[in-house]
């Protein structure tokens, strides 16, 4: 974050914007992504069973504290609770199982959400720019996103059953790949209130942006603010320690495309959203990995399915 301040040209007043930011809405949005970290758990506590509340808590926060630091749309801590889960003794195929699973209903939250508010904010029916670049090609995009993955998952189900596909990595993998998904759907349709941590993990951590940007004295459509945020955070899957640069530049250029203005009050309300969402899994999944070390290692109880 310093290095984008150092980086930029006429960031004068950016920093001095930091310098003069709220403090109740700095704290609120500190309670926010507090809440958007104890969504995440909520939903891993679904999927992974009867795993022990205080198991689960812990390599929940652990996974989010590897996200903040290796930022590949949440892999890297999918790869964590992985290696921690097959320490204990469970099974690699349930942990690929369960990890998609995961994944997949983090990732169909912002998908549908940039599908409904792309076509929304695109038909005039909530407020926000009308441009279909900003708008309904996102959206577009997403609805491919979602057909692609049942089509993906389909083809991954008829794939694994092939005879010559029934035992090995690859056949993993693709059950992996096709349950997860079918899980999902399956999971989605019992309406199990729990679910509401994946829409709680996004929704807060995007209101802690909307916290900020408040916080420096201009309050923009929430829907712009949530567009931008889900465009935006695409560049989180880009490889690089944190995200460092590619997040805080597409947030940034997101909202200034939405015509939030002025362009110092954008960066500075970037930068401390980012400061939050960052650092605070950081140090919560921190000491949730300390607590963690010692169950690496120890089996645990068999393992319940969440269905």
């Amino acid at each position: 974050m310093i290095a984008l301040l150092l980086a930029v040209p006429n960031l004068d007043a950016a920093t001095d914007r930091i310098e003069k930011a709220s403090i109740p809405w700095t704290a609120a949005a500190i309670g926010l992504e507090l809440l958007s970290c104890l969504g995440y758990v909520l939903l891993f506590e679904l999927i992974f069973g009867r795993l022990g509340r205080g198991l689960s808590s812990r390599l929940s926060l652990a996974e989010l504290a590897v996200n903040s630091v290796v930022s590949v749309s949440g892999l890297a801590g999918i790869a964590l609770g992985a290696w921690v889960l097959r320490s204990k003794g469970i099974s690699v195929e349930r942990i690929a199982k369960r990890s998609v699973l995961v994944f997949v209903l983090t990732s169909a939250v912002n998908v549908a959400a940039t599908l409904v508010i792309g076509v929304l904010m695109w038909s005039g029916a909530v407020p926000g720019s009308r441009n279909a670049l900003l708008t309904l090609l996102p959206a577009l995009a997403a609805l491919a996103a979602i057909l692609g993955t049942l089509a993906l998952a389909a083809w991954a189900r008829r794939a694994a059953g092939r005879r010559r596909l029934e035992h090995g990595r690859v056949a993993v993998a693709l059950r992996a790949l096709s349950d997860g998904v079918y899980d999902a759907l399956t999971l989605i349709g019992e309406r199990d209130w729990r679910l509401l941590g994946a829409v709680g993990y996004w929704l807060f951590d995007n209101l802690v942006l909307y916290a900020c940007l408040v916080g420096f004295g201009h309050a923009p459509s929430f829907w712009v603010v949530a567009m931008a945020y889900l465009v935006g955070m695409l560049a989180n899957s880009v490889p690089v320690p944190g995200g460092f640069l590619a997040v805080e530049g597409g947030l940034a250029g997101m909202l200034l495309l939405f015509g939030v203005r002025p362009a110092s009050l954008v960066l500075a309300a970037v930068i401390v959203y980012r400061a939050i969402s960052l650092w605070l899994p950081a140090l919560v999944g921190s000491l949730a990995f300390l607590g963690l070390r010692r169950e690496i290692g120890k089996p645990v109880a068999p393992f319940t399915p969440a269905r």
